[in-house]
């Protein structure tokens, strides 16, 4: 569990990025006290929203770098919504990427996975190894800042994760199928 302070800051991150408003007047609008402080944390909830309001201002900062980024011909919309993404699985794996991606916004919206790469995923399939060819895709788009591809792919990862998850809880469960269609998801990316 997070300190309620670093919650505050993650979930305020994610909330200034997505609002235009300066935070007094999102207080004001959304009368803050009212709103609700996340479970398992309890109120007064104080340390959460220190954190919320400096994250808040921090998601400021990041939604203004973007809306001043000429390197990137994405719509403000879209770069809003795929740093969103990023922000939330970074308060998952606890990796700190916002200012590696604010670096190289310019690559958010390229795709092209070289030859070497797709050679590597083709065997790795050949091989019925789709969590090594998830794995290495995934890795190749995090590396080279691919974020639109990385959150379009993502829907892939989590799917492979489900299928195990409810092959975990329901042993006669037949994941061929299921596996055969990510394989297939798989080599439409690299095609």
């Amino acid at each position: 569990m997070l300190h309620p302070t670093i919650k505050g800051i993650y979930d305020g991150r994610i909330k200034g990025l997505n609002s235009s408003v300066h935070i007094t007047q999102y207080i004001l609008n959304n009368r803050i006290k009212e709103s609700k402080i996340p479970e398992p944390y309890t109120s007064p909830g104080i340390e959460y929203y220190i954190g919320f309001g400096t994250g808040y201002e921090l998601g400021q900062k990041i939604r203004a770098v973007l809306e001043n980024d000429i390197s990137s011909k994405m719509l403000l919309n879209d770069k809003i919504k795929y740093f969103t993404f990023l922000l939330e699985k970074q308060e998952i794996c606890r990796e700190n990427l916002t200012q590696s991606f604010l670096d190289n916004i310019k690559h958010w919206d390229e795709f092209n996975i070289p030859s070497t790469i797709t050679n590597d995923i083709k065997v790795l399939l050949k091989e019925k190894k789709i969590q090594r060819s998830i794995d290495t895709l995934f890795s190749y788009f995090k590396n080279n800042f691919n974020l639109k591809s990385l959150v379009e792919f993502y829907k892939i990862y989590d799917r492979l994760k489900k299928i195990r998850e409810e092959k975990k809880k329901n042993k006669e469960y037949i994941i061929s199928k299921e596996l055969e269609k990510v394989k297939s998801e798989i080599q439409n990316w690299i095609n």
